[in-house]
């Protein structure tokens, strides 16, 4: 009776745990270079059941020997589906699209302490720093690095044009691009990633950087609501089997009392 109460409990986690990574993609469909997660399910740890020692005794309730059960399930992962957003023409100069894999690497700072983040979001605007010179940040503040890690920096004698490699027109710069050996250990901090696990890796070759574009979030609408559904039928039927095995297990109860 108690292996039901787990199987039904455990399937209410599960299923509630799936309708936040689908809540958390829906509220973040217009954010510009979000990536949709999808929550994975996983069986928890499975046992023998033997049957029991005096076998006559019992004969009509006898499971055959070795039947193997669970205790439910649980979520194993929320992994990042990496597929590309459709692209968004915008024609600003400070806006910037990647095409193919790689991540744009920004620095916070927060008093005086200073983070490597990095993002597919690629809205900037020029901030200035003194001297007739501008840096590029996000709506967060966050500075554009470059491949050497350093601010991209640029004054206003210059146009501001960026080649399909990331090179700024008019200076030594080229806009840093990174990938990661495992881009599942990347966690979401509202538009930007942290990597808390995992190595930076060089980004391959095969990319490109759009100037005047944009790239959507890779959320469907339609297919996170008709996931959300599911989700929600399978919650309400492990909320009911954690009912009944209540229900039956207060019977058992009333009757060794009897």
């Amino acid at each position: 009776m108690n292996t039901s109460l787990f199987i039904a409990s455990s399937g209410v986690r599960a299923y509630q745990g799936k309708l936040d990574t689908i809540a958390n993609n829906i509220s973040n469909v217009e954010l510009t270079g979000f990536k949709r997660r999808e929550a994975v399910f996983s069986e928890n740890l499975t046992v023998s059941m033997q049957n029991q020692a005096e076998q006559q005794k019992e004969m009509g309730r006898l499971s055959p020997l070795g039947i193997r059960t669970t205790f439910g399930a649980r979520i194993a992962a929320t992994p990042l589906d990496e597929t590309q957003g459709a692209p968004k023409q915008t024609d600003q100069p400070f806006d910037f699209m990647v095409e193919g894999n790689g991540f744009f690497r920004v620095q916070r700072t927060t008093g005086t302490t200073t983070e490597i983040l990095y993002t597919r979001g690629g809205a900037f605007q020029q901030s200035p720093v003194g001297g007739g010179r501008f840096q590029l940040v996000n709506a967060h503040g966050d500075v554009l690095l470059d491949q050497n890690q350093n601010p991209i920096e640029w004054s206003t004698d210059n146009g501001f044009v960026v080649a399909t490699d990331g090179t700024v027109t008019g200076t030594n710069q080229q806009i840093g691009l990174v990938d990661f050996s495992n881009p599942q250990l990347l966690k979401d901090d509202g538009g930007v990633y942290r990597l808390t696990g995992g190595a930076v890796t060089a980004v391959n070759a095969n990319y490109q950087i759009k100037q005047g574009f944009l790239e959507s979030s890779n959320v469907d609408l339609n297919q996170e609501m008709t996931d959300m559904i599911k989700a929600q039928r399978g919650y309400q039927a492990n909320a009911r089997a954690l009912s009944y095995a209540d229900q039956m297990m207060g019977i058992a109860n009333g009757i060794m009392r009897t």
